[in-house]
């Protein structure tokens, strides 16, 4: 399957730099796929479109301060850090930036502080903390992760919206986005009307902004994320199920865990590894709705998107927004595929 099958063109204009003054204030383009049509809507009118037995599951995964400055012991040169994975109370694995490539056994300075030791430094670097805490280090230095099409610093605003309302677990260096237009007001309209929430944890890593590099998409190496499927929400599938209710997942994070932990033999309320690819063709066996985000071209999150209801008419539909200046991805609008 050809990678340029997945693309359009964005104009910079339409790649959302700033959130929303208030949340459930998002644009909102319902796709249908049962009448094949679009409607223009906005967020805080998602109730009109979910019914009383249905179950809305989100992922209740935090953000983590992964971005990290520090300088090499050696030379005084300027390091960045971008946590990737938290190994344990002392060590990690990040992605780093530097003048000169960085060798095992070097240590880099955290603000005449935090030392950090060099332990392999392959795709991604393996840090152990020689004096402090992961969790000292975060609190005190680390800086919010805005994705790279996001063209400036993070402020104190971010620290709020670069967070959903749902956010209990640590361990994301992205956001969950699909959940960013949820707020008290709209979670007080859901549960007035009988619905019923679940979660998931699902902790994003920065491969979830990666295009695909591959010509053929069947050759695409997907990345690996930890992900956790609670007892409960297994008992409120089934619930759902049974009742008629549909399953609507809040972000392509929710579907992915899911999914995979479906077609596993995993256990629930554990962590698990998923290098799960959704792509044109894959069968969906629990998600039956899904509310999301307009997502990058040629990336891993389109083509689930495409698997989800059609490869061209998801394009139409991309194209449409463009037209009606809906806004992208992270701070951007909103989809809800019916």
């Amino acid at each position: 399957m050809n990678l340029n099958i997945f693309d359009f063109y964005l104009p910079d204009r339409l790649i959302a730099q700033n959130p929303k003054t208030k949340r459930s204030e998002s644009k909102l383009l319902v796709i249908d796929r049962k009448y094949n049509n679009l409607i223009d809507d906005y967020f805080f009118n998602i109730n009109r479109y979910i019914k009383k037995d249905d179950l809305i599951i989100i992922n209740d995964t935090k953000v983590i301060p992964a971005r990290i400055f520090g300088i090499r012991e050696k030379t005084k040169g300027k390091v960045e850090l971008f946590i990737e994975r938290v190994l344990n109370e002392r060590s990690f694995v990040c992605q780093l930036k530097s003048t000169r490539k960085i060798k095992k056994g070097d240590i880099i300075i955290i603000s005449k502080e935090i030392k950090l030791e060099v332990i392999n430094n392959n795709t991604l670097c393996e840090i152990k903390l020689l004096n402090k805490t992961v969790q000292y280090l975060l609190d005190h230095y680390g800086k919010i992760p805005l994705p790279p099409y996001i063209k400036r610093e993070a402020d104190d605003y971010d620290k709020n919206f670069y967070q959903t309302i749902f956010a209990k677990k640590a361990g994301s260096v992205a956001a969950p986005t699909a959940a960013f237009h949820f707020d008290e007001f709209i979670l007080k309209k859901l549960k007035n009307k009988g619905v019923k929430f679940a979660r998931v944890t699902l902790h994003i890593g920065m491969g979830t902004f990666t295009t695909i590099k591959s010509k053929n998409i069947n050759n695409h190496k997907m990345h690996s994320e930890l992900y956790c499927v609670p007892k409960e929400t297994m008992n409120l599938i089934k619930i759902c199920k049974n009742n008629g209710g549909k399953i609507f997942a809040v972000g392509t994070t929710v579907a992915r865990a899911l999914e995979s932990f479906h077609m596993s033999k995993n256990l629930t309320d554990k962590f698990y590894n998923t290098d799960i690819f959704i792509k044109p063709g894959y069968d969906f066996k629990v998600v039956d709705h899904l509310i999301t985000n307009f997502h990058l071209p040629q990336s891993s999150l389109l083509v689930m998107i495409c698997a989800f209801y059609d490869t061209k008419k998801i394009l139409k539909a991309y194209n449409y927004a463009i037209e009606q200046n809906y806004s992208f991805f992270s701070y951007g609008d909103s989809t809800l595929i019916l």
